[in-house]
C-alpha cells in the first residue's frame, strides 16, 4: 500500500512541476506578443474588415 501512496506523490509532484512549467511560458509568451511592435487596435480592425 505504501507503494501506491509513494507512487501517487511522485506522480503529483511531476504534475505540479509541468503546469509551473506550462504556466511560466504561457506568461512569457504572453509577455512577449503584449510587447511586440504590432498594433492590436481593435476599433481599427473592425473598420477594415467588411461585415455583412
Amino acid at each position: 500500500m505504501s507503494g501506491v501512496l509513494i507512487g501517487a506523490a511522485i506522480w503529483l509532484a511531476v504534475a505540479l512541476m509541468v503546469a509551473v512549467v506550462l504556466g511560466r511560458v504561457s506568461r512569457r509568451a504572453d509577455r512577449e506578443e503584449l510587447g511586440s511592435t504590432l498594433n492590436w487596435d481593435s476599433s481599427e480592425l473592425d473598420e477594415a474588415v467588411q461585415h455583412d
